[in-house]
């Protein structure tokens, strides 16, 4: 774990501070209608928007929970701190959450941040035109593949943008977990994508070599569809 640590610490600091990061807030979906959940926070994200920050809304399908990911994005670590130092005095916010977090408090499930790791040129709008999210979590099989792991996920993730999956992939922390996100505009795109992927010779030999290695173990997995309030 030590050696992933500072291999997550080299990453963060030899991009400066120029990778993509998101916060996610996951809410159970009220009284099972995700349209309530947005209709609750559509006036959050318009005075977060305002101050810089770009928010989605994603709901869990395949796989997962009845829940919706409440995700604002920013370009950099540094927009995300004066986002977060800008709310703590917004006027508009703090009677947003006088008024309605009491009622969205009790439908929250988790929040988190996550920093994308591969790729820093990423922006707030890299999942414009896309839809559909397959998620994929995995973990070292022991202390001692933590390299290997990194280095099998990036193969990974260079075979499936020649196939033209679009492909990120984040870190939460110094967790030791990594989170592959793959995206498309629906998915009939991009499970036909995972076919052609899947069939080639690289993605075979890929695979073949990773079974061999068992250098990471599978964590979890879920679908999630965007969604919009129109």
């Amino acid at each position: 774990m030590f050696k992933l640590l500072i291999l997550l610490i080299s990453v963060a600091f030899s991009s400066g501070t120029s990778a993509e990061i998101f916060e996610a807030w996951d809410f159970s979906a009220i009284e099972g209608d995700v349209q309530k959940n947005i209709a609750l926070f559509d006036s959050a994200k318009e005075i977060q928007e305002k101050l810089g920050a770009h928010v989605e809304y994603w709901q869990h399908d395949v796989d997962g929970e009845n829940l919706v990911s409440y995700v604002i994005r920013f370009k950099d670590l540094a927009s995300w701190a004066k986002w977060k130092d800008e709310m703590l005095s917004n006027e508009d916010w703090q009677n947003w959450s006088a008024k309605t977090w009491p009622k969205a408090r009790p439908h929250l499930v988790a929040s988190y941040a996550m920093s994308n790791l591969f790729n820093p040129e990423a922006d707030v709008d890299l999942t414009k035109g896309l839809n559909v999210i397959y998620m994929s979590a995995w973990e070292a099989s022991d202390d001692s593949d933590n390299m290997k792991l990194f280095a099998s996920i990036q193969k990974s993730v260079e075979i499936s943008n020649n196939f033209g999956i679009t492909t990120q992939v984040y870190v939460n922390g110094p967790s030791g977990i990594f989170y592959i996100f793959n995206m498309g505009e629906s998915f009939v795109d991009l499970t036909s994508k995972f076919e052609k992927r899947n069939a080639s010779q690289a993605w075979q030999q890929y695979w073949s070599n990773a079974q061999i290695e068992r250098a990471g173990q599978f964590v979890r997995q879920l679908w999630a569809t965007r969604i919009t309030n129109e």
